[in-house]
């Protein structure tokens, strides 16, 4: 029973990267750092840096949780917060064109990107 319902919503880490990727142009947009639009060309690196916070979300983000497991007791789940907002600075680190304009733009994504997957993809 378990094993359809997983193939019928499809896998989870897809709808991961699919929200990461959708994440971070969507924020810079509704917090009105793109003037010109939703121009694909100018929001290229805005897409790639989401495709990275994507992997970093899928790969880095489990093991990052599992071993800051006790600060995260400690602070009763908010130190997850803290691991996203560094993720979203370290994927903007590697890609040239794009820089996280403000905290607010990180908070807003990293929240955006943890509602949208606890409804979509079930995770917490």
């Amino acid at each position: 029973m378990r094993k359809e319902r997983d193939n019928r919503r499809g896998s989870p880490w897809v709808l991961v990267m699919l929200c990461c990727i959708l994440a971070v142009p969507t924020v810079g947009e509704l917090l009105g750092y793109y003037p010109d639009g939703l121009d694909f060309m100018a929001l290229r690196p805005a897409f790639v840096t989401g495709a990275l916070l994507g992997v970093a979300h899928v790969v880095l983000r489990p093991v990052l949780r599992l071993l800051f497991a006790p600060v995260g007791c400690l602070t009763l789940g908010l130190f997850g917060l803290v691991i996203d907002l560094a993720l979203i600075y370290l994927s903007a680190s590697f890609v040239e064109g794009f820089a996280v304009p403000s905290f607010t733009y990180a908070l807003f994504t990293a929240l955006l990107i943890n509602a949208i997957c606890a409804i979509v993809a079930g995770r917490r």
